[in-house]
């Protein structure tokens, strides 16, 4: 062999010897790149060809009344599944499932022959159907337990708790708001697949814990509210009315025991019917007051001084004019008494009381009162209701206002503060939620009674009470509220609905309400009862104040409330008692309250009245 043939060899050795190290160069390194770098995600693709991961509905956790009475549960029901892969004969398995479930064959047959592991057939299905598709042993099909909200008292607060959709998330009511405390954790099951495609359950995967969510315990008395909806109810037929509501608080905490809103719904099946029907109207649908309101004015102008409860106001024998307008009332009245234009409702007493307050003050009590603002109550979709400005009132705006027409209010505002001056003139903030409890029973939360402001003194509280207590006695638009051995005080209103079409206010549709508390003189609960266009008959004295008296007088003995055997006067604060009190009035010390025995004008004997003496009107008055 020549040098050049030598040096040519040596050359194709070392060209060999190159390719081959390069080529085992590159398959360290591939092999290196797999195995450290792009190990995870190759392993997460190995997973998904023969595991996959199902989701299942998590356990939500109960609601129970003030006294552990179920409201809302979670019952654990089966569903049925399918693994196509694994059934033999798909045709007869679906027949043979269409009888059992009640389904379309041609439908589980298109699902039992589709290119998947896992499908679901049905959910939740009844304890019967599951123990038949057992029994049958199909191969290829399953069972797994699923959580499923139920509603025990059916349509009972219905519209308080809420519901909750397919997949158990909340919807509604408590359900929604306490969505975050309610739901519980996320369960998985698992499905794996071998190397010839055929399926099976990761049995380990179901010993995992099953965690529910908190457990609500409401201020809600499932008694009082049962009281509350079926007496609503038969008032609502009786009087054929659209609709109808009935609220129940406590007015010294703010506890609300009952709210009741009618027509019904059952939350168990709550997609048959409309979503307007779902609505709780008492939070989301704001009304005219009506003559309810007219207590709020005389509690504005009583605190500033501008009247007393005995200052005499021509009412004009029922009609009174303001520019181009009328105002008229219901029964004409000569003159009467501040007192007196509550008892009676006249709405010129109330408009001309209204002139003695300016109209910023008169719209800065409305804001104390709790109107135009929301209540803060924990659950969804309340509204603040409208009041304009008071610089864009003209002078037949502030008169409508004055009886309660040209705003609106939702019925928990209009109760809250009537109860703000059943509890001394505080107003408090409401609520349904007392606590939360893990489900091991932990707390988690605990509600405490919260005040939002002074919305009056305690002594023009006083004032109005007596004054509210004389419309539920003989000639006052209220007596149908007197409940027996436990009197009532409150107010009736009767307020025109805007016609959408004329954009005036109907002469035939009328909201008509009753708010009021009892007992008088020392009072336990505030009640709202509102009907939405009854009829024949639409007063708010007729139609709503007996259903006040109904609900009252069946739930006070369930609170253990003794009756009275008369109905008592109630006691003026002593000077101590004044001279604590004197801290909490929010523009400083009132002045000395008296009390005197009156008459009223056919000469009968009244109640003991506590009132305000003379405020520099160099007049004495029978309320001194």
């Amino acid at each position: 062999m020549t040098p050049s043939q030598v040096k040519w060899t040596r050359l194709r050795l070392k060209l060999v010897f190159g390719v081959f190290l390069l080529c085992w160069g590159v398959l360290v390194w591939r092999v290196s790149n797999l195995q450290i770098y792009e190990r995870d995600r190759l392993v997460r693709i190995a997973e998904g060809e023969y595991h996959q991961r199902i989701e299942l509905r998590p356990v939500r956790g109960d609601i129970f009344d003030r006294y552990g009475e179920k409201l809302a549960v979670s019952l654990r029901l089966d569903s049925i599944f399918a693994e196509p892969p694994r059934i033999d004969d798909p045709p007869a398995a679906a027949a043979r499932l269409a009888g059992i479930l009640k389904m379309d064959r041609r439908d589980l047959l298109e699902r039992l022959t589709k290119k998947s592991c896992f499908v679901w057939l049905k959910r939740q299905v009844d304890p019967e159907q599951a123990e038949a598709v057992r029994a049958a042993g199909l191969s290829g099909v399953g069972l797994l337990k699923e959580g499923r909200r139920f509603y025990p008292n059916l349509t009972l607060a219905g519209h308080v708790l809420g519901f909750v959709g397919i997949d158990t998330q909340g919807l509604a009511g408590l359900e929604v708001a306490y969505e975050n405390r309610l739901r519980g954790r996320t369960l998985y099951q698992f499905v794996e697949r071998d190397a010839l495609g055929r399926t099976f359950q990761d049995r380990l995967s179901q010993d995992f814990p099953d965690p529910k969510g908190g457990n609500l315990t409401l201020t809600l008395d499932r008694r009082v509210q049962y009281i509350a909806e079926t007496s609503l109810e038969a008032a609502v037929d009786r009087y054929q009315a659209r609709a109808g509501m009935a609220i129940v608080v406590r007015p010294k905490t703010g506890e609300v025991l009952a709210l009741a809103v009618m027509p019904r719904f059952n939350p168990n099946d709550y997609a048959r019917y409309p979503a307007f029907l779902r609505r709780n109207v008492s939070l989301t649908d704001a009304f005219d007051p009506g003559s309810t309101f007219k207590v709020f004015l005389v509690a504005a102008a009583l605190e500033e001084g501008v009247v007393a409860p005995d200052d005499e106001i021509n009412c004009e024998n029922g009609a009174y004019t303001i520019g181009a307008r009328v105002v008229h009332d219901a029964h004409p009245h000569g003159v009467l008494t501040v007192a007196n234009v509550v008892k009676y409702s006249s709405n010129i007493g109330a408009v001309k009381i209204s002139h003695r307050l300016s109209p910023s003050c008169f719209f800065e009590y409305m804001n104390r009162f709790g109107f135009g603002e929301k209540t803060g109550i924990d659950l969804p979709g309340e509204t603040e209701g409208l009041i304009r400005p008071p610089a864009r009132w003209r002078e037949i705006d502030a008169a409508n206002l004055a009886f309660g027409q040209g705003l609106t209010v939702t019925g928990l505002q209009l109760v809250m503060a009537m109860a703000a001056l059943a509890n001394d003139g505080v107003l408090m903030r409401p609520y349904i939620v007392s606590r939360i409890q893990s489900p091991a029973g932990r707390l988690l939360y605990q509600a405490r009674p919260q005040a939002v402001r002074q919305a009056v003194s305690p002594e023009t509280a006083a004032k109005l009470r007596l004054m509210l207590r004389s419309v539920v006695e003989e000639g006052g638009t209220g007596t149908q509220a007197e409940a027996e051995g436990y009197p009532a005080a409150g107010k009736t209103g009767t307020a025109q609905k805007l016609d959408p079409a004329t954009r005036h206010y109907s002469r035939t549709k009328f909201f008509s309400s009753f708010v009021g508390f009892l007992p008088y003189d020392r009072p336990e609960l505030a009640i709202l009862v509102a009907l939405d266009e009854p009829r024949p008959q639409y007063f708010g004295g007729v139609v709503a104040a007996p259903v006040f008296k109904e609900i009252g007088q069946k739930v006070l003995p369930l609170l253990n409330v003794a009756p009275a055997p008369t109905p008592p006067a109630l006691t003026p604060p002593d000077e101590t008692t004044q001279a604590a009190r004197v801290h909490t009035h929010p523009q400083g010390p009132g002045p000395r309250l008296k009390e005197t025995s009156s008459l009223d004008k056919s000469g009968r004997s009244g109640a003991p009245l506590v009132a305000l003496g003379p405020a520099g009107r160099g007049a004495t008055s029978r309320w001194q």
